[in-house]
């Protein structure tokens, strides 16, 4: 946020010499009246003052008196503060789960785009100068939106988001970790993994593996578990109905040895909230902004020999050889 501060603002007491020489002008005015001659003709007064400075000498001493005001904010060095993005401020590359007992209708109209909403949702809250990623997985995984900053494009592509069998969760944090390597060895990654799903790993290596290996990247991994233990989905290949419980174990230990956060959200709102609470605690792992300070002496004291310069021209042009 822009501010205006003072390294030395005792400095400012001198204001009080512009502001006692602006008061007695404007009290030398009043007592200019009252004893000025006065004159029965016009014509006459023309004759010996026909170039009078009227309102020019008023311009000439507000400038003056501004200029001086400068001056005196200019000594009492002031600068400005901004918060400014460092250099990366990060990325969060969220893992959705696509497998087919997202499908079921548990939570309302179904997890899957329930899911949907509050991954938009979420995405919308975060700093708009933190890159984000896209990854579904049900039996394999698929970067949907490589690191961005451009939402409407995650938007389209979660909207886009479709059902398949099997799930892949250790896979989608291993590929989830290799778009958070830094550019130099020995820098920290760029940021963190956020994994909503409401199973645990059928294809691919197990979650513990690629917790294991974000461990050793040193991401954490925050993970969701989506859903309900009354969760039905209809077995697209035999008609018949299954039980599709959420699991959290698998979940709750990825974050656990990661050094992130797991989370139950049986509940739409359960879901926002735990999206909440990630936004939160992700601002420390994906880089926080920095105070800027910039000091503007020059700034006003460029501004008061301006001021002070126009107010001796316009001086020698409009009040020459007057009184």
């Amino acid at each position: 946020m822009l501010a205006i501060e003072f390294l030395d603002p005792q400095r400012l007491w001198w204001m009080i010499v512009p502001i006692a020489l602006g008061i007695a002008y404007v009290a030398l005015q009043f007592r200019r009246s009252k004893h000025v001659v006065r004159f029965t003709s016009v014509e006459l007064l023309d004759s010996v003052a026909p170039k009078r400075p009227r309102w020019r000498r008023h311009v000439v001493a507000a400038l003056q008196v501004i200029g001086l005001a400068f001056g005196v904010i200019a000594i009492a060095r002031p600068y400005t503060t901004d918060l400014q993005p460092t250099s990366n401020d990060g990325r969060i590359v969220l893992a959705f789960d696509v497998s087919l007992s997202m499908g079921a209708d548990d939570v309302s109209p179904n997890r899957l785009e329930a899911a949907k909403e509050a991954a938009k949702d979420f995405i919308a809250e975060v700093d708009p100068n933190v890159q984000v990623a896209l990854i579904s997985f049900s039996a394999q995984t698929k970067l949907e939106v490589e690191p961005t900053l451009d939402r409407d494009k995650l938007d389209a592509a979660i909207d886009d988001l479709q059902l398949g069998e099997g799930t892949a969760i250790g896979d989608a944090i291993e590929e989830s970790v290799a778009l958070l390597k830094p550019e130099h060895p020995g820098d920290d990654p760029l940021g963190s993994v956020v994994v909503l799903s409401d199973g645990e790993t059928t294809q691919g290596q197990p979650t513990a593996d690629g917790a294991q290996v974000a461990a050793d990247a040193g991401v954490k991994v925050y993970t969701i578990a989506f859903g309900t233990e009354q969760g039905v989905i209809v077995d697209p290949n035999t008609g018949e109905t299954v039980p599709v419980p959420v699991k959290y174990p698998e979940l709750a230990e990825a974050a656990q040895v990661t050094g992130g956060v797991s989370y139950e959200a049986p509940t739409k709102n359960a879901l926002e909230d735990a999206y909440a609470n990630i936004q939160k605690d992700l601002g420390a792992s994906v880089g926080e902004p920095i105070e800027i300070t910039t000091e503007q002496t020059w700034v006003w004291a460029a501004a008061a020999l301006v001021l002070l310069a126009a107010a001796w021209a316009l001086a020698m042009w409009w009040l020459r050889g007057l009184v």
